[in-house]
């Protein structure tokens, strides 16, 4: 079966990641796969794909900073099908699911497309979410990652909707803080407005009162870098937050922390929270809407805290950094989310789509 995926870029995303992980699964069965993206990293993909594993990338001069031209994309997008010809199309993330949905208009080629965020709440502007719900039924199967996700599609929707969360294991080289206190906290993310890494700023403000010697490590790049570290410097944390940028290897930043930090003001799943849960890594997170309370069960395996409730997250992290039985029952409670987000089991799931919507 030839495959051809389609996502924004090669970077360090959620939906890259998930990409590579099926597209290295379905080469391992035989299929001829590519994965496009429209631009790439300088220093080349971030995540590993297989040596099989064609991959192309749509806007290669394209200067990272320049203005992005949707009809420039789409003609890439139709041009690609049309000289591939492939059994069937999986695409990712809102704009480019709705350029793969429109390009493959009179191509009768089956196409997935996998929606990754909160629609309702997603910086994009309005006329992708219209574009995307009236493109939607030319889909021949949708995949969303939580049941809530799904819920946000129009009902007529819901049948060829698929929920399937992303897949996870173990990070090895983590760290359990087993001694009274526990002062090194860890955030990882795209450094934007979603993420909420200025109420995370804040609160370690306030959690340095009780605390002068914590520490906070935020990995990730972003467009909010300049504002983040202006508050940083507005709020004398110069000192005690450092921002790296994206660490060389995966899941390296969860041995450099003893608790984990998730602000996000919204989520399509959170891979920090599934990566953090599954490697028994104390952790308390923001309740947005989606994905935290899907993996965390509050009290026993991490702490959930309302929504942009900065007060209620210092609370609960100065709870977490005292407590060091609460810490190591987190530690223990591993396992819970290791069958839900068992690799076999969804990569198993998502065969079962791609392989049905071939067949049509």
């Amino acid at each position: 079966m030839r495959i051809l995926f389609i996502q924004g870029g090669f970077g360090t995303g959620g939906a890259e990641k998930i990409v590579a992980m099926i597209a290295n699964h379905r080469v391992a069965q035989g299929d001829e796969v590519e994965v496009a993206a429209m631009r790439a990293p300088k220093d080349g993909t971030y995540y590993n794909y297989a040596p099989d594993i064609t991959l192309t990338v749509l806007e290669p001069d394209v200067d990272m900073s320049a203005p992005v031209s949707q009809l420039r994309r789409l003609r890439h997008v139709r041009r690609l099908i049309r000289k591939r010809k492939p059994d069937v199309i999986v695409s990712f993330l809102t704009k480019i699911n709705v350029l793969t949905l429109v390009a493959g208009m009179g191509r009768r080629v089956p196409i997935v497309i996998s929606e990754r965020n909160n629609p309702n709440v997603q910086n994009n502007h309005p006329v992708w979410k219209k574009a995307a719900m009236l493109l939607g039924p030319r889909a021949n199967a949708i995949v969303t990652l939580t049941e809530r996700g799904r819920d946000q599609l129009p009902s007529k929707l819901h049948q060829r909707t698929q929920v399937i969360p992303n897949p996870c294991t173990p990070m090895t080289g983590t760290r359990i803080q087993t001694d009274d206190r526990a002062t090194d906290l860890v955030a990882v993310g795209r450094l934007d407005w979603q993420k909420g890494f200025d109420m995370l700023l804040q609160c370690l403000a306030k959690l340095r009162e009780a605390h002068p010697d914590i520490n906070l490590t935020i990995y990730g790049d972003g467009p909010e870098r300049s504002s983040l570290e202006h508050l940083r410097s507005e709020l004398k944390l110069e000192d005690v937050v450092s921002m790296p940028g994206t660490t060389q290897r995966h899941g390296a930043w969860l041995g450099e922390g003893d608790i984990v930090v998730v602000t996000s003001r919204y989520e399509g799943f959170c891979n920090v929270v599934a990566e953090a849960t599954l490697s028994g890594v104390p952790i308390v997170s923001f309740d947005c809407d989606f994905g935290p309370r899907e993996m965390i069960q509050h009290e026993v395996n991490g702490l959930l805290v309302q929504t942009g409730n900065v007060e209620k997250l210092t609370e609960n992290l100065h709870r977490l950094i005292e407590d060091a039985e609460l810490r190591k029952g987190m530690a223990k409670a591993a396992n819970l989310n290791r069958d839900y987000l068992d690799p076999a089991r969804v990569l198993g799931d998502w065969d079962r789509v791609i392989d049905s919507a071939a067949e049509v």
